[in-house]
């Protein structure tokens, strides 16, 4: 029952409750419920380590794994601390950072490496699925007027309206994950009932307005990913299956992108010419530009803007593509530490769904999340990327005797 609440709030179930918020004019005091939550999520997950490392024998390459990781997250929070030694002008407060990337990245790459995948792989796809579907229910109700207007996008409704919404990417990867999790689960779960094949299928409804409206560019090749993988691991049968559904969805999918007015459809035929790309891409470079004169343990764990650094823009901000982030904040040794826990998960992506097919929907997580934090989000909120990577090394360890 933690592991299933723990796993709702990870991502769609949050941002549910932060739809909420938002609708009911809570914006600028959503915090006072959004970090009780984020406690209580901590408390819970401290609570199954705890709970779970007592009876782990863990095998020696996972310590290694462990060594690797645990390096990584000190030096980053050496770097918060030195930067705010420094006077560093930062966006949030120095212990927020912290904070964030305990919950969101620390915590549930230890927890979910440390659980039995096997016992508990049906409870944690299920409330992945819940928590979107609860997403969708929200999102249509407090959004279904925006279909009415064609603003092309959801952020635009702040232009047209003065009305807050969430943020588009939020909708966009928590649809497009959502809609690739039930797609595993229509394919490959032989045991489905005809009341449970409804509830994906509606649920996949759901996500895909909730993936019109957000209209990412990056949550596109996302879901793309995830349906080349689900291709690829598949069986004749599965294929099959598939690609009929593939054919039949074409159409409804069309018509839904013009029932919706989304400007998915535009946006990502423009990916390298509209302006916010090209601001996405000088980020890049300005953030690459910190690492070259900092090139060992990195410079500001943040673009800064303030005279005397080298990003002066219109605010401080994380560059939108963590392994960037890695190099300006931590330098090359950083990054090394980086890669050396984040490769061996990217190659086990690809491994062990030809030995276990529950290890699909796990390798269609973790791309959606190397997809979404290549893009957009900074690496102390990466949940996407470090819990199926905590997923991934789960079966790795032994119960002592």
């Amino acid at each position: 029952k933690i592991i299933y609440v723990i796993t709702f709030f990870i991502f769609s179930g949050y941002y549910a409750v932060l739809a909420i918020l938002i609708s009911l004019g809570m914006t600028s005091s959503s915090r006072v419920v959004t970090v009780p939550l984020r406690l209580l999520t901590t408390a819970l997950m401290l609570y199954v380590i705890f709970k779970l490392i007592k009876n782990t024998k863990l095998l020696p390459y996972k310590k290694w794994i462990y060594l690797f990781f645990c390096s990584f997250w000190f030096l980053y929070f050496l770097k918060i601390i030195q930067n705010y030694n420094a006077v560093i002008p930062l966006m949030r407060n120095w212990y927020e950072y912290i904070f964030y990337s305990f919950n969101f990245s620390f915590l549930p790459f230890i927890m979910y490496s440390l659980i039995d995948f096997n016992k508990y792989q049906k409870t944690i796809l299920n409330a992945l699925i819940f928590s979107g579907f609860v997403m969708g229910l929200v999102s249509f109700y407090l959004y279904k007027d925006v279909f009415a207007m064609g603003i092309g996008r959801l952020n635009m409704l702040r232009y047209e309206t003065g009305e807050e919404s969430l943020s588009p990417l939020a909708l966009s990867y928590a649809g497009g994950l959502t809609i690739a999790l039930c797609l595993f689960q229509i394919l490959f779960n032989k045991n489905s009932s005809k009341k449970n094949k409804i509830y994906l299928y509606v649920t996949m409804v759901l996500s895909f307005i909730m993936f019109f409206l957000g209209a990412s560019r990056g949550s596109v090749i996302a879901l793309l990913f995830s349906v080349i993988i689900l291709f690829y691991y598949g069986n004749v049968k599965n294929k099959t299956k598939f690609i009929i559904l593939t054919i039949a969805s074409i159409p409804i999918i069309i018509w839904g992108i013009a029932k919706t007015g989304s400007a998915i459809f535009e946006r990502s035929a423009d990916t390298f010419k509209g302006g916010q790309t090209v601001g996405r891409i000088d980020l890049w470079h300005a953030a690459l530009d910190v690492f070259y004169n900092n090139p060992i343990f990195g410079g500001t764990i943040e673009l800064v803007s303030a005279p005397g650094y080298e990003y002066i823009g219109t605010g401080n901000i994380y560059p939108h593509n963590f392994m960037i982030e890695t190099l300006m904040a931590t330098g090359i040794v950083g990054f090394v530490l980086l890669l050396l826990f984040l490769l061996p998960g990217l190659k086990k992506a690809f491994e062990l769904p030809k030995k276990d097919i529950n290890f699909i929907w796990v390798s269609i997580v973790l791309l959606q999340g190397f997809t979404q934090y290549s893009f957009s989000g900074a690496i102390y909120v990466a949940i996407l990327l470090f819990f199926p990577l905590g997923l991934m090394n789960s079966y790795n360890h032994e119960k002592k005797s």
